[in-house]
């Protein structure tokens, strides 16, 4: 029996703050282990203890404390902010807003964001005390690069926090996952993994355990996608707010680029092995947010089908270059792999793909190819190959993903009126909450008409449905014409207590709605909606109901937050480009980011690059 609420949001149970513990915990734990097993054992003061972790770390891996530390440190922060990214969302879509700024996930993305500070600073440390050379620097501290752009993304992502709660004191507590603050955090989570990336490949391709590195690359690539699928979370909770051509647009970017890079840096099957994990990633998170938690269980790409072409391209490729194998890489993923995804849709996704989307499917191609382009020069930056990509065909790539991005922006009603007809599929009846509050609801079963000659505007939607939403889950029926101008859905709908209820329309840049039944919001001064026998209105914008806690403000903060939004995103490119070409002309002159010769002490870790100029001369084989 579906269960409804009233402010369900404004509870948390122990369990819940259990995960938090438990995260906090892991670090703890594992930072315990490695100054326990580390040298010198004889001194106990934080320079010593510092040096324990640091040789547990070099011993453990073969990598410098500087690298393996950060990216270390990283791969947790960024799960834990993962895990409360995807609660959080499922979280508003089961029960609307929240009452209080800390949610148990809310503070477990707060810890992951700076835990990604943190990783930058840790590496800093290490580098500082080992004075490692070619690094940036800031007065005495050596920065590694990699370091640098984690420290700025953590605390870019981190000052989206407040702003985040000014926003929505100002204009209301709705629940979109892509207002400006949003932004600010997801954007920055998401590029993260490229400067971990960085912070692995400055300690040289033939640094550390063969084993341990490729387990910490194919580890990155999998975060990166993990990462990058964090922007396809509406979409996969079935709450979509943008066009139905951004979901494969979306897919063509966020799978093609680390999968690329993945394969370049690693070599045959990389990429094949980054999507498999991704799957038993992206399943178990799915299966911790659903059952584990009570939310709405996530759908999500498959992914395989896009590393397969990667795999094939690389392979026909051969020794014909790595500007060939990348375009190859990228038509095949925007053309079969996306194939394989569109039939994926039809047995796990929230919304199948409709024949529809072939009207503009060719921009997820463009896109998948420009994302080839962009992972095959990182992936050669980060192999220790030096720049194997023209800038200028790069700086193309980027501006050609920017652009196709910003194609399925515009949204638009329909200037269509229709009549929204419910008649109730049952009594009313008492559901009690996972709190133990009880209220009541309605299932109703729902049919829209609309003039015969209107007909063909309502015909081949990417999605016709009735949602229903923040009554304690999420429901999704669809709209069949079983006559001309006249629809019904499938299965009945709830209304009443909480649930928010709605016809939804999808059609290119149509996104529109008709509410069925919405309920009151005092908080907002909102009346409620009552579900009635027959409605007669106009579509309009879907995001005036998805959004309806929205209201208007005082215009500082929205300034201050698109501001904030600007700067940040301008400064994590500007800063993840200056470490990439700064990899990139240590890679090419054959400088390692390497410690300086020093007099021994006890507990120092020496390391150098094997032959770093043969590796720098060496043949590139595909």
């Amino acid at each position: 029996m579906p269960t409804s609420l009233t402010m369900q949001a404004t509870h948390t149970t122990t369990a819940e703050w259990l995960w938090v513990i438990g995260a906090v915990a892991v670090a703890v734990a594992v930072a315990t282990a490695l100054v326990i097993t580390g040298r010198p054992r004889d001194r106990w003061t934080p320079v010593a203890l510092l040096e324990r972790a640091g040789s547990s770390l070099t011993r453990v891996t073969g990598l410098p404390a500087w690298s393996a530390g950060g990216v270390v440190v990283h791969s947790w922060a960024l799960l834990v902010a993962g895990v409360g990214f995807y609660w959080d969302v499922a979280w508003h879509i089961d029960l609307g807003r929240d009452g209080t700024l800390f949610t148990p996930p809310h503070v477990l993305i707060l810890i992951g964001l700076l835990g990604i500070a943190a990783a930058g600073v840790v590496s800093v440390v290490f580098a500082t005390r080992d004075r490692v050379e070619h690094t940036w620097r800031a007065g005495m501290l050596r920065v590694p690069p990699g370091a640098g752009a984690l420290v700025v993304l953590g605390l870019g992502a981190a000052i989206g926090f407040p702003i985040d709660d000014l926003w929505h004191r100002t204009y209301g507590i709705d629940v979109t996952m892509w207002s400006p603050t949003h932004l600010i955090m997801i954007g920055a989570a998401a590029l993260s993994p490229i400067g971990a990336w960085l912070l692995l490949g400055a300690a040289g391709p033939s640094t550390g355990r063969p084993r341990v590195r490729r387990a910490l690359v194919i580890r990155l690539a999998v975060l990166a996608l993990l990462a990058f699928a964090g922007l396809q979370l509406e979409f996969d909770d079935g709450v979509p707010q943008w066009q139905a051509l951004y979901e494969p647009v979306l897919i063509a970017v966020a799978a093609t680029l680390p999968l690329v890079a993945a394969r370049i840096a690693i070599g045959r099957g990389a990429a094949l092995t980054a999507a498999l994990l991704f799957l038993v990633a992206r399943t178990a998170m799915a299966l911790v947010i659903g059952p584990g938690l009570g939310h709405t269980m996530p759908h999500f790409p498959l992914y395989v089908g896009i590393a397969l072409c990667v795999e094939a391209a690389f392979a026909v490729a051969g020794r014909r270059g790595l500007v060939v194998a990348a375009l190859l890489a990228g038509a095949l993923s925007g053309t079969l792999g996306l194939a394989s995804e569109w039939g994926f849709s039809h047995v796990f996704s929230r919304e199948p793909w409709q024949p529809e989307l072939l009207q503009g499917i060719w921009l997820a191609t463009i896109a998948a190819v420009a994302a080839s382009i962009l992972g095959a020069g990182f992936g050669a930056v980060v192999a220790g190959r030096g720049r194997r990509i023209a800038p200028a065909l790069l700086a193309a790539a980027g501006i050609a993903v920017v652009g196709v991005l910003a194609v399925p922006l515009p949204r638009a009603g329909l200037p269509l009126t229709a009549t929204v007809r419910t008649t109730p599929a049952g009594p009313k009846q008492i559901a009690v909450d996972r709190y133990g509050e009880a209220s009541l609801f309605q299932q109703v079963r729902v049919a829209v008409d609309v003039s015969p000659s209107d007909a063909a505007a309502l015909r081949g939607a990417d999605w016709f449905w009735v949602i229903s939403w923040q009554g304690g889950g999420r429901q999704a029926n669809p709209l069949v014409e079983v006559a001309p101008g006249h629809w019904v859905s499938t299965t009945p709908s709830p209304t009443g207590a909480a649930w928010k209820t709605m016809v939804f329309l999808a059609k290119r840049d149509v996104v529109a709605s008709i509410p069925v039944s919405m309920p009151a919001d005092p908080a907002s001064r909102l009346s409620a909606i009552p579900v009635q026998a027959a409605r007669t209105q106009q579509f309009v914008p879907a995001s005036t109901y998805l959004t309806r806690e929205s209201h208007g403000g005082a215009e500082w903060p929205a300034i201050l937050a698109d501001a904030t939004v600007l700067t940040m995103v301008v400064t994590w490119i500007l800063v993840l480009i200056a470490a990439t070409v700064s990899l990139a002309r240590s890679s090419t002159a054959g400088r390692p980011l390497q410690k300086r010769p020093a007099p021994s002490r006890s507990g120092a870790l020496a390391w150098r690059r094997s032959d770093p100029k043969s590796i720098a001369r060496g043949s590139f084989d595909i």
